[in-house]
């Protein structure tokens, strides 16, 4: 089974008139899956519509990795209401963003939200829902829940019970 899934990154430079300081800023809107192999990791970004004012680029050569020690978090992805792809992305300043990793993760997410990264998310395409969802039936098991045993924690503590 395939462990690796190129995909590529748009994003569009969205106006924000609620702010006085800036025209717009820059969000990832989209994730695609791409096909070729070996361009992963050859990371580079090109304008959809050259030569004309809209700004959307596309940031090629990312890939989702999937581990068989993150299938839970796979698992929970896919059983939410919208499941999400997460891009990891590097901000200079305030308007320019460039992705650095992507990742169906929501632990991976969420730890680079811990430490103030910017994580950016979109609702996962189709092609790679049916990809991690092949992934976690195959790896995932669910832990099985166990009753707890209650202690007696009167003889634990060296109490005699009551004589009745």
């Amino acid at each position: 089974m395939q462990q690796s899934f190129p995909v590529s990154v748009l994003l569009d430079y969205v106006a924000t008139p609620d702010n006085r300081w800036q025209d717009g800023r820059w969000a990832v809107t989209g994730v695609v899956a791409t096909a070729g192999k070996g361009e992963h990791n050859r990371v580079k970004c090109a304008p959809l519509h050259p030569g004309s004012d809209d700004r959307q680029v596309l940031w090629s050569g990312f890939s989702v990795d999937l581990f068989k020690d993150d299938v839970e978090s796979y698992y929970y992805n896919i059983v939410s209401d919208t499941p999400r792809i997460f891009v990891i992305c590097n901000t200079e300043d305030d308007t320019s963003l460039k992705p650095l990793m992507v990742t169906l993760s929501y632990d991976e997410a969420s730890s680079y939200m811990e430490s103030d990264e910017a994580v950016e998310s979109v609702a996962m395409p189709v092609e790679l829902y049916r990809y991690v969802e092949q992934f976690v039936l195959e790896h995932y098991l669910p832990q099985k829940k166990k009753k707890r045993k209650r202690d007696n924690w009167k003889e634990a503590a060296g109490e005699r019970p009551p004589r009745h």
